[in-house]
């Protein structure tokens, strides 16, 4: 008997608003499914219930024939942020796959046999709360497939994981022998691993077998078909508003007032369901971004990085054998040095590095947040530039249209031209931050760089948690815009797309400038 994972009519509410209403699909063990859509569409929920830490309001989950399954959430459990990480794979994968799941771990970038530090200290003794985000990823990931289950069930595998260890993810999963389904973003693992999409719109499974391109097909085809539909809508939405008044005056008189009523409800059902609904075209309507306004020439000289070192100190307790007092010894780790770049007008650069190789750290050091050990980064005169902060907070109070007049210190007009610009309609734009899905208020962070009209633009990995719509904004954002860009991401599909000028790599303790293709880059940073 196949084994086979069959969700039948499942809907769940979150304070009285549906999220899933009626989604049913089914996979069997040989079948990888990608579930995606925009944030706050109910992805997560779908799979927590698939993995019965949650309980839908109706509908079932079937799971025919004995069937073992691991889920990887997008986030490291908080249980185990005091257990070690030798204790943390001795206890979910056991001794016997000890190993196995080591090797796992190391054939996606994480040695936990290696040393950290001068000291010499085993990363088997870290705590796992002491890790960085990809190595926690790693390491659920490692000990899910040393314990080689019917199904693995991944919410955005790919988060936290620099290139290369995403490249490792898609071999292991073409390799695995079960059934998958998994939430994501990265359209080379989509293509890479899925033999069938399903996108979660308004509550919604949309199912189509094939892989993203068969998607998008299938996609424009239903969006065609509901163009249609929206389209009799407001056609039947115009001729009520035109005969209602009529039917209006004539209930006033006492003459066909069921008429009117009908008409009434009618005529508000369909504006309040046509509002909810919104225009089926809106999300792939294709957008220009408002050139640059900067005076520099195409080549100019932007900024210039001459002789740069950055190192950070470690201090460890020393025990004097004579004294029996303790002392604080300290050596320094260098992250970079000998580092001499430019940026000019009109360069897209992507700068590439393994976690935990210190490009977040050198992004610091341009941007004057550290401070070199030796060298320096001088700007040209005049240079107006912009840094990307995924993290950025928002007063949750204020509206969109306040934040961005804010970060722009301009007016209505220019803040609404800004998140026009990133797809906000009239009513999204007087909406509370906090009333915002997650993809809004990343766009809205977009809206406060790319709305500035900078001569240069940081963006440090802005790929990261934004679904299928926000991701083509921003690549429009980024191919059109006039500005030169500092572009840090993991995603493979996106860095093709963006075809940069240049890459910047981090390898072997300095950052150099290269202009081989992608892939001999990424082939480099393996070794």
């Amino acid at each position: 008997m196949q084994k086979t994972i069959v969700v039948k009519n499942i809907e769940y509410t979150i304070h009285e608003k549906p999220i899933l209403q009626g989604v049913s699909f089914r996979c069997n063990e040989k079948e990888r499914l990608c579930i995606f859509g925009e944030n706050g569409a109910g992805k997560s929920t779908l799979l927590k219930i698939i993995c019965n830490q949650l309980e839908p309001d109706a509908g079932i989950i079937e799971k025919q024939g004995h069937i073992r399954f691991e889920y990887v959430p997008q986030e490291f459990g908080v249980q185990y942020k005091d257990t070690t990480v030798d204790e943390y794979i001795r206890t979910l994968a056991g001794d016997k796959l000890y190993q196995r799941a080591a090797g796992f771990a190391k054939d996606l970038g994480f040695d936990v046999g290696g040393d950290i530090s001068k000291d010499k200290l085993s990363n088997k003794t870290k705590t796992c709360g002491s890790l960085s985000g990809g190595q926690q990823k790693i390491l659920a990931l490692a000990v899910t497939f040393a314990l080689n289950p019917d199904f693995i069930l991944l919410d955005e595998p790919e988060n936290h994981l620099d290139i290369v260890s995403r490249l490792e993810l898609v071999s292991l999963l073409q390799e695995f022998k079960g059934g998958i389904i998994f939430i994501s973003h990265d359209r080379l693992l989509i293509d890479a691993v899925a033999t069938k999409i399903g996108e979660i719109s308004q509550g919604k499974l949309h199912v189509s077998e094939g892989d993203y391109d068969d998607y998008i097909q299938m996609k424009m085809e239903r969006m065609g078909g509901l163009q249609r539909q929206y389209d009799a809508e407001s056609k039947r939405i115009r001729q009520l508003s035109s005969t209602i008044v009529i039917l209006q005056q004539k209930a006033l008189r006492g003459k066909e007032i069921s008429a009117y009523r009908r008409a009434k409800e009618e005529l508000e059902g369909l504006k309040k369901e046509h509002n909810e609904k919104g225009r089926p075209d809106d999300k792939k309507t294709k957008i220009r971004i408002a050139q640059t306004e900067h005076k520099l020439h195409d080549g100019k000289l932007i900024s210039r990085i001459k002789d740069a070192s950055f190192a950070y100190d470690v201090y460890a307790d020393v025990t004097s054998s004579t004294q029996s007092k303790k002392s604080k010894s300290v050596h320094s780790i260098n992250t970079f040095s000998n580092v001499h770049l430019e940026i000019r007008s009109g360069d897209k650069i992507v700068l590439l590095g393994r976690n935990g190789s210190g490009k977040s750290t050198f992004l610091k050091c341009m941007t004057g947040n550290l401070a070199l050990k030796t060298g320096g980064v001088t700007w040209a005169g005049g240079v107006k530039w912009a840094y990307f902060d995924q993290h950025a907070e928002f007063d949750s109070s204020a509206n969109a249209i306040e934040v961005v007049k804010d970060a722009l210190h301009g007016t209505d007009t220019e803040a609404q031209a800004a998140l026009g610009a990133m797809k906000f309609d009239v009513s999204r734009m007087s909406t509370a931050t906090a009333n915002l899905s997650g993809g809004e208020r990343m766009r809205l962070r977009f809206a406060t760089v790319f709305g500035l009209k900078p001569d240069f633009i940081i963006l440090d990995e802005p790929t990261n948690h934004i679904d299928e719509v926000t991701w083509e904004i921003l690549l429009s954002a980024c191919t059109h815009t006039k500005s030169s860009i500092l572009l840090v991401t993991h995603d493979y599909e996106f860095i093709k797309a963006f075809n940069p000028t240049l890459f910047w790599m981090i390898h072997g303790g300095t950052v150099v400038a290269r202009h081989k293709e992608l892939d001999v880059l990424l082939s480099e940073m393996r070794g």
